[in-house]
């Protein structure tokens, strides 16, 4: 029995250290890809050069930029709040404002591992099963995807010019497309998940993992049409319409604190912005590279200099991450002490 119960024991430690092993793996794989571009862009370039300018720039103007970053995402707590509500529960506003914060500053450590944690920790502290916080995050998902592409629409729109030079200067993502589109494989793929779909729904429904995943998909569905129902969906455009227009100035503003950009104008402003929404959603920590590359490359079809995009993206970009950093990890100190019970907190209150 002892033997047996030993190595169970080793069983588990072997599993949980495979498991730890392959998400270090992840992560430094992750990191490694967005160094390797950064070092590729930099790479032959004057540092002490990109530092004279970066030094040029009025940091007093990204500080205030600080504050619109702030307060998107506080609004998307606030939002995100709303959705919870609508299945029955009322975790402190406090709860889920602070996770949503701790969520960037998680991200920073693993790509997308804040969008678990946040989902894990209200449920842990609050009481909330996980299914529920993660079909509310879906869903609040959702909505931030369709209004980025909503931007990245509109950008197109106003100047379809910008993109089309884009896509001539940079024609490896139109051949990174077409050998994605041309390979049998994903071909191959799409047509054994349809049989594995089609497998499932007739010869396979009646197994018990089927009837487990059917009564999952139907409360997934009750809970969406309670979602859906809910009296307060004119804040929820609300919340996104301020959200992104304080992401928007949280990027812009930053135009100003440097002369190669304070002249470029709003709408460059909000392509190079539609730009980044795009970088960020490479799943690399903090949208480390990706990020680069579209600023980089942004602001050099709008005409700024090599050297001089690459100070900017370089210098907003480290400031940006350090403020999300902080304000996420004070989000993840301060979950434990939240308030509970019914009881209001000062934070609560201030939005009363």
């Amino acid at each position: 029995m002892e033997l047996r119960l030993y190595k169970n024991i080793n069983s588990c430690e072997v599993k949980i250290n495979a498991e730890s092993l392959k998400s270090v793996l992840k992560t430094v794989l992750s990191l490694l890809l967005g160094l390797l571009i950064i070092w590729v862009m930099y790479r032959n370039t004057d540092l002490g050069e990109l530092w004279q300018i970066a030094q040029s720039a009025n940091f007093g103007i990204i500080a205030a930029s600080l504050i619109f970053g702030f307060l998107g995402n506080l609004l998307r707590g606030l939002r995100w709040e709303l959705f919870v509500k609508s299945l029955g529960y009322h975790p402190p506003r406090a709860s889920i404002v602070y996770a949503t914060l701790g969520n960037y500053a998680v991200n920073f450590v693993l790509p997308r591992a804040g969008d678990i944690w946040r989902c894990g920790v209200v449920s842990k502290y609050d009481k909330i099963p996980f299914g529920k916080t993660l079909e509310t995050f879906l869903v609040d998902k959702i909505v931030d995807v369709m209004a980025g592409l909503l931007v990245v629409f509109v950008s197109v729109v106003l100047y379809i010019d910008f993109f089309v030079s884009y896509f001539h200067n940079n024609p490896q993502f139109a051949e990174k497309m077409s050998v994605f589109f041309s390979s049998w494989w994903i071909y191959l793929i799409l047509a054994m998940l349809f049989l594995m779909v089609v497998l499932m729904l007739t010869v396979f429904r009646e197994k018990p993992l089927m009837v487990k995943i059917k009564k999952l998909i139907d409360t997934v569905r009750y809970d969406l049409k309670l979602i859906w129902k809910m009296q307060e969906k004119w804040r929820i455009i609300i919340y996104t319409i301020l959200i992104w227009f304080c992401f928007y100035l949280y990027f812009y503003i930053c135009f100003f604190a440097f002369d190669f950009t304070k002249d470029l104008g709003p709408l460059a402003g909000l392509i190079v912005f539609a730009m980044t929404n795009i970088g960020i959603s490479v799943p690399v920590q903090g949208g480390i590279g990706p990020w680069h590359f579209v600023v980089i490359s942004s602001l050099l079809i709008l005409g700024v200099a090599e050297n001089q995009a690459l100070a900017f993206a370089g210098a907003v970009f480290t400031i940006q991450s350090v403020w999300q950093i902080l304000y996420g990890l004070f989000g993840v100190i301060s979950m434990p002490y939240v308030k509970r019970d019914n009881q209001e907190t000062a934070l609560e209150k201030s939005f009363n």
